[in-house]
C-alpha cells in the first residue's frame, strides 16, 4: 500500500514537472530577426505626383474559414477580429500636363489638369492587430487567414474613402493650392480646371 502511494506521489510530481516543463517551452524567446542581408531594387520610376488628399481609416474586419456546418466550425473553424488601420493618399498625375493644358486668362492662368486618382492605400502595420482570434478543438489554424484580412481590410479601407469623397477632396485641394502658387509667382485670378475622378 505505502509503495503504490508512493509511486502515484512519484508519477504526479513527475506529471507536474513535464507539464511546467511543457508550458514554459511553449512561451518562447525573443524573436531573432537577421535583416542583414543585401536589398535588390526592383525597379525606378520617374514621378510627377501631386500629393492633396490624405484620410486616415480605421476598420474592423471579421475573417473566417466556413468547415461546412456549425460542429464542424467548432472542432475545426478558424475565426479572427483584425482592427486595421490604414492611410488612403489621392491627388495628381502631372506627368501628362503639357503646354496646351496652360493657357493665358486675363491677368492669370487657366489650368487643366487630369482627373484625381487614388496613389496609394496603405495599411498602418504599427495600428493594426488582431484583436481577437477563436480556433476550433482541434484546428490548426489557417496560416493565411491574417493575410486574407489584411487584403479585404486594404480594399474596405480604400472604398470607406472613396464613399466618404477623397477625389473630391484632393480636386479641391489641388485647386486652391495651384491658385495660391500661380498668384504669389505674379498670376493673380488664376483658375484650376479638372475632371471629376473616378474609383
Amino acid at each position: 500500500m505505502r509503495t503504490t502511494v508512493i509511486i502515484a506521489l512519484l508519477a504526479l510530481l513527475l506529471g507536474a514537472g513535464s507539464a511546467s516543463w511543457i508550458i514554459a517551452r511553449g512561451k518562447g524567446g525573443d524573436t531573432a530577426i537577421d535583416a542583414s542581408r543585401d536589398a535588390v531594387v526592383k525597379e525606378m520610376r520617374s514621378l510627377g505626383r501631386l500629393e492633396t488628399s490624405s484620410f486616415s481609416i480605421e476598420k474592423i474586419i471579421e475573417a473566417k474559414t466556413d468547415e461546412g456546418g456549425p460542429w464542424r466550425d467548432i472542432l475545426f473553424g478558424d475565426k479572427l477580429l483584425l482592427v486595421a488601420h490604414g492611410e488612403v493618399v489621392a491627388g495628381y498625375d502631372l506627368s501628362g500636363l503639357s503646354d496646351a493644358d496652360i493657357e493665358k486668362a486675363g491677368d492669370g492662368l487657366r489650368v487643366t489638369l487630369p482627373a484625381p486618382e487614388i496613389f496609394s492605400v496603405r495599411i498602418d502595420n504599427g495600428k493594426t492587430r488582431v484583436y481577437d482570434r477563436d480556433q476550433g478543438l482541434l484546428a490548426r489554424g489557417d496560416k493565411d487567414l491574417e493575410t486574407e484580412a489584411r487584403v479585404a481590410a486594404e480594399r474596405s479601407i480604400r472604398e470607406a474613402a472613396c464613399a466618404a469623397g477623397i477625389l473630391g477632396e484632393a480636386k479641391t485641394n489641388a485647386a486652391k493650392q495651384i491658385a495660391a502658387l500661380l498668384g504669389a509667382l505674379g498670376f493673380p485670378g488664376s483658375v484650376v480646371v479638372s475632371p471629376d475622378g473616378s474609383c
